[in-house]
């Protein structure tokens, strides 16, 4: 039967409608796996030489160790943003005489078969190669290397175990990232070295060679965890159907505000709902971390460009990645939409309240970083002015373009479902065309007067809101039905 399973399985493949779709996006994907290939073997061949040049009386093999912690880490987190929960389309077996055993087995194995747990290999063997073996003896270099080796499937086994609980439950979820900021600061501010102490682990398998046995049986615990959770909703109500019960959130507070807070409302709602547009949110909070990777190296005679990139991201994060796919986020009930007693301009005003509030409340977050330097407090402030006066009308303008429907329950992370020329080319009036107006102005005038355009250019397009709001309200309409058309062939 297990043959029959993989059978079955290529037959859906083959026979998939969306097997020819997206060529364009399977070829980025193929690339960047190449090119994280490429990257890992050259990682893998001079790490011996950074590690050497850096060491303070640990041996290479030790303080290689000691990086494993940090490579899980965020493999752990990639796996479960990116990688896919094993698939299941074999709802007709279940009213068969088929052992869901067998079931859960198949789907669990099929897992293994994931480019995540190929990639570590282009690492670990040119490292071990050039190094490891000329530090090894031949009993001890199998077993530390068949600890890598296990160590990469205890990882996947429980990245995707979280990632089943995260889907169950939102406070999982939040746990978990908790949980993964936790560990992070401990071991940024020094307060516990987890790199260290896991990377024992390793060297205790260099010292007794025996003690490589702990793998296989993390990885049986965590098979068996999975196994049992995927038996224990086994039923065909859990699996065909979505479940309706969930957290219900009231935001009427905002039909305070006037004609557009209904509208408004809704579009939160849409958002804390549904899976792809409420990732997207997080993952923009998450963004306001990016300061400690940007500016952690700022010294006073740092150029302000460092200040202004990051004030671009943190402050206008939600506004690029929520109004990459606008107006799509609708598709999926825009004829809907447009046949209810709601005006375009109502759509577009509280677009434009949603990602003026955001911008303003990250930017606010975003002012912790002043203990670093206090510029960011007016550069931040007329970046913000920046996105929410010019870059809004920026993203409506990319929007008039917008031809593919959004799964709103999908993923967020590397799914390109819905993905179009306009999509891939918000990025680039976005981010590259402030930084290139300020890197002018300030050529030609100065660090101050190129603040004060920027500032005033952003202020200009808050004041003119009400008109350009009427002008893109008729663009829309204009394209209404074109839109409406594109969506339903998508």
């Amino acid at each position: 039967m297990k043959r029959n399973f993989f059978y079955f399985a290529w037959r859906e493949l083959t026979r998939s409608a969306n097997l020819s779709k997206n060529r364009a996006a399977k070829g980025v994907l193929i690339f960047l796996a190449l090119y994280f290939s490429l990257v890992a073997i050259f990682m893998g061949f001079n790490l011996s030489k950074v590690l050497s040049e850096n060491l303070s009386g640990e041996s290479i093999i030790s303080a290689f160790n000691s990086l494993v912690f940090i490579y899980l880490g965020f493999d752990l987190v990639l796996r479960i943003m990116i990688q896919n929960l094993p698939t299941f389309g074999f709802q007709p077996f279940l009213i068969l005489p088929v052992k869901r055993k067998r079931i859960a087995r198949y789907m669990l194995n099929k897992s293994l078969l994931h480019f995540f747990n190929v990639l570590p290999l282009f690492f670990i063997l040119p490292f071990t190669f050039k190094t490891a073996v000329n530090q090894l003896e031949t009993p001890v270099l199998i077993a530390w290397l068949a600890s890598l080796f296990l160590m990469i499937f205890v990882n996947h086994f429980l990245a995707i175990y979280i990632k089943w609980r995260t889907n169950e439950s939102n406070y999982f979820f939040y746990g978990f990232l908790a949980t993964a900021a936790a560990v992070v600061a401990i071991n940024y501010f020094g307060l516990f070295d987890f790199a260290t102490t896991f990377g024992k682990l390793f060297d205790l398998v260099i010292q007794y060679p025996a003690t490589v046995v702990i793998f296989p049986i993390a990885i049986a615990a965590l098979y068996i965890l999975n196994h049992n959770y995927l038996l224990s909703r086994f039923y065909l109500d859990e699996l065909s159907q979505k479940k309706k019960e969930g957290n219900t959130y009231d935001f009427s507070w905002l039909n305070q505000i006037g004609e557009y807070g209904k509208m408004l409302s809704l579009e939160v709602k849409m958002i804390t709902r549904n899976k792809r547009p409420r990732t997207t949110a997080i993952m923009s909070v998450l963004f306001i971390f990016y300061g400690l990777m940007i500016y952690k190296d700022v010294k006073t005679d740092s150029p302000e460009f460092i200040f202004v990139l990051g004030g671009m991201f943190m402050t206008g994060i939600f506004s690029m990645m929520y109004g990459q796919f606008f107006p799509a986020w609708h598709s999926r009930y825009y004829p809907l939409l447009m046949a209810q007693n709601v005006k375009m301009k109502q759509i577009l005003q509280s677009a434009f309240f949603l990602m003026a509030a955001t911008n303003i409340i990250f930017y606010l977050l975003s002012l912790g970083y002043m203990y670093i330097s206090p510029k960011v407090l007016y550069i931040h402030f007329v970046v913000m002015l920046y996105n929410v006066g010019i870059n809004t009308w920026v993203i409506f303008a990319l929007g008039l373009n917008s031809r593919k429907s959004i799964d709103l329950e999908q993923k967020a992370m590397f799914n390109y479902q819905g993905m179009g020329a306009s999509q891939w080319l918000i990025s680039f009036p976005i981010l590259i065309g402030p930084l290139a107006v300020y890197g002018v102005l300030t050529l030609l005038f100065g660090t101050t007067v190129a603040y004060i355009i920027l500032g005033t250019l952003g202020l200009t397009g808050i004041i003119l809101h009400p008109r350009l709001i009427d002008y893109f309200t008729k663009q829309y309409l204009r394209r209404k039905h074109k839109m409406i058309a594109a969506y339903k062939a998508t």
